[in-house]
Order: structure tokens, then C-alpha cells, then sequence
């Protein structure tokens, strides 16, 4: 009887790409089976990632193999990978080379299972990886160039690309002709197909809470500080885990979206890789794309509102004399009567320059705490 032969522990690392069936992860698991049980490996660990190969920060998968691989015992022998494109399609060559180098320094080899090379060093197995590599690399950006043409165009026809609902607003798939389809809740992705998405206003007491905001804001002309605190007090967020706060406030204000205009192109990245703003006139603006939760008449009054309450840049004097005129008009200074004063900054704006509240009120002769002690007999 011959004698049995020892199979080589090893890991298998399966990377996804959405909407390709050819290098889904079962398809790429059974290469890798048949790889395997070919070259004598038996499959003892599986890493696996749903994510872009364009980097590594994103990838959890490949990173837990490289910090198993990299330890002090791994308890596998080689690493099985389906072609060298999924190891990755990082940008920077060097990179995907330099992972691969590290798991060889270990003691791992690192085998694609559907290579027509073996990857054993030699010159020629080099050469070949790394017109794998720059072939992948090349195949995204090709790829991104054509995403970001094609997000354009559907744009331009009123629909949305990327990212969550506004507040008070909710994302609805549509088919090829328009036609109503579901409603997507927060974290939901529309199906592959010929499915767009665009906004239909939300929950009721959303969109009364938008309403109100600038109706305050734009008629009654409430400052942001106190419409935030009035929502402070109410169930509803913005978004979730997160308060009511100036800032919040002010998005919704600017916000385009609540007069059903699509405003697309404010950002803008490449590969993965922030770029600098583009200016306004290269933006994809499309009026009536969605339902207006608000009039334009009242968004245009308070953009005007907005415009006339952009603080202007003061010095660190001109900032304790406004401090000192409302202590003179108030009788006392806190959060709250500083951020409810129209003639006054926000009480944050004051800590930042002015080495917090306390630091500003030393600086202008005011205690606190002397309003509050009660006076002796």
C-alpha cells in the first residue's frame, strides 16, 4: 500500500467584485479547491473580503491574513489565491509585491491558482506578475473613468448617485421608465439592473420638522442656536446617534435637495483619492428633479438670512468688547445668552479664540459665580 501523502496546510484568500460573476468568491473557492487538491494543500483557514482591491484599509480580510501570516504561528503553510488581480489592484505596484514579499519572509509561499506560471521567483514568473499587476492597476482606472462618466449621465437625468437621504427625505428605486418601485430604508442597496433611485419626501414628522426649520429660520427669524435647541427637545435626529446643533441646522438651510433640485459634482475623487473641489460651473444642478418640500421663495430668504448672518472675522478685542456690550445689556453671560443674542457670535466661537468661556469672561473682568451668591445679611 503506498504511503499517504502529507497535504500542506494553507489559507485561501477570496476577494469579491460586485456584479462579477467570474470572480465571485464560490467560483473563486472551487479553483482553488481544485488547485489545492492538484499540489497537495489542504484548506485550514479562509479570509475573505467584500471590498475594492484598491487598497488595504478597506480590505479587513486581507488584512487579518497578513497579521496571521506575519505572527508567530500561523498555522498554515502557503497562502491560495485565485489570479494575482485579487490580491489586489493597488495603485502603487510596489504595494501588492511588498505584501507578497512579506508572507515569503515568514516562511509562506503565495500561489495563484490560475496563473499560467508557478510562482517560484524565477525571472520570468516576476516579469509575468508584474504585467498582472499593472494590467489590474490599469483595469481600474479604466473602470473608475467609466463609473464616474456613467454616474454623470444618470445625474444629469435627475438621479441620485451615492449616499444617504437628506433628512426628511427617502430613497426610492424606479425602473428603466420611471416607475415607482420600493422604498429603500437606511443601509439598503437597490437591486443590480436597469434601477435608478431618486428622493420622495419621508415620514411626516420629518418633513413638518424641515418645514419648521425654515419657517423659524427664514420668517420668525429665530437664530440657528435657539431652532437647534427647540429640536434638542424633540425625538427626532438628524441622523442617528447625532444631536440637533448649529451646524445641523445650517445644512438642512442650504440644502437644495428640500426644493427638489439635484445638485451633483461638489466633490470629487479619483481611485479611492479626495481631489480638490471642483468649481461651480462643472456641477450637474437639475431643477424639479424630486418633490420640494419648501417653497424656493422661502429657501432663496433664508439663503439671503444665511448670507447676512456670516460672521465677519474680528479680532480678539473686538470680541471681548461684544462680550462686554451684552453683559451690559444682560446683567450676566452664558452659553445660552450668547448663542441667543443676535447681535452676539456663537458661545463657541468665543471659547475657541478667546481660551474657552471661562478664559473670556477672566479677560473681561466677569465672575459667574458672583451672580449666584446670595447676599449677605
Amino acid at each position: 500500500m503506498p504511503p499517504l501523502r502529507r497535504l500542506r496546510p494553507a489559507a485561501q484568500y477570496l476577494r469579491r467584485s460586485t456584479g462579477s460573476q467570474t470572480f465571485s468568491c464560490d467560483h473563486q473557492a472551487e479553483a482553488i479547491a481544485a488547485y489545492a487538491e492538484d499540489r497537495g494543500f489542504r484548506i485550514v483557514r479562509t479570509f475573505l473580503d467584500h471590498r475594492s482591491g484598491l487598497d488595504l484599509e478597506g480590505r479587513p480580510g486581507l488584512q487579518a491574513l497578513l497579521a496571521e501570516a506575519l505572527g508567530p504561528s500561523p498555522g498554515f503553510e502557503a497562502i491560495l489565491v485565485y489570479d494575482v488581480s485579487r490580491w489586489g489592484r493597488f495603485q502603487d505596484l510596489d504595494q501588492g509585491a511588498h505584501y507578497e514579499f512579506l508572507c515569503r519572509r515568514a516562511g509562506l509561499a503565495v500561489e495563484y491558482c490560475v496563473e499560467p506560471f508557478d510562482n517560484d521567483g524565477t525571472p520570468q514568473a516576476v516579469l509575468i506578475k508584474q504585467v498582472k499587476r499593472s494590467m489590474a492597476a490599469e483595469y481600474s482606472r479604466q473602470l473608475s473613468e467609466r463609473i464616474g462618466a456613467a454616474k454623470r449621465r444618470a445625474a444629469a437625468r435627475g438621479f441620485v448617485q451615492s449616499g444617504r437621504a437628506p433628512f426628511g427625505m427617502v430613497r426610492q428605486v424606479v425602473d428603466a421608465a420611471g416607475r415607482p418601485r420600493a422604498l429603500l430604508a437606511r443601509g439598503e442597496r437597490r437591486a443590480d439592473g436597469p434601477y435608478r433611485i431618486t428622493l420622495v419626501p419621508g415620514p411626516q414628522a420629518e418633513v413638518a420638522t424641515v418645514r419648521r426649520i425654515f419657517r423659524l429660520y427664514a420668517v420668525t427669524g429665530l437664530r440657528l442656536a435657539a431652532i437647534a435647541d427647540q429640536l434638542r427637545d424633540e425625538p427626532l435626529d438628524p441622523a442617528p446617534a447625532r444631536a440637533w446643533t448649529v451646524a445641523s441646522v445650517k445644512r438642512i438651510l442650504r440644502n437644495e435637495t428640500y426644493v427638489g433640485t439635484l445638485v451633483y459634482g461638489r466633490h470629487a475623487s479619483y481611485l479611492k483619492r479626495p481631489l480638490p473641489p471642483p468649481p461651480p460651473e462643472t456641477w450637474i444642478r437639475v431643477e424639479n428633479a424630486f418633490p420640494a418640500l419648501v417653497s424656493r421663495r422661502i429657501f432663496e430668504a433664508a439663503q439671503a438670512q444665511l448670507a447676512r448672518d456670516a460672521p465677519r472675522r474680528r479680532s480678539r478685542a473686538e470680541m471681548l468688547d461684544d462680550l462686554r456690550d451684552l453683559l451690559r445689556r444682560r446683567g450676566h453671560l452664558d452659553t445660552g445668552a450668547i448663542d441667543h443674542d443676535p447681535a452676539s457670535l456663537c458661545a463657541a466661537t468665543y471659547a475657541a479664540h478667546l481660551g474657552g468661556l471661562k478664559g473670556a469672561y477672566a479677560l473681561i473682568g466677569y465672575d459667574p459665580r458672583a451672580r449666584r451668591t446670595p447676599a449677605k445679611p
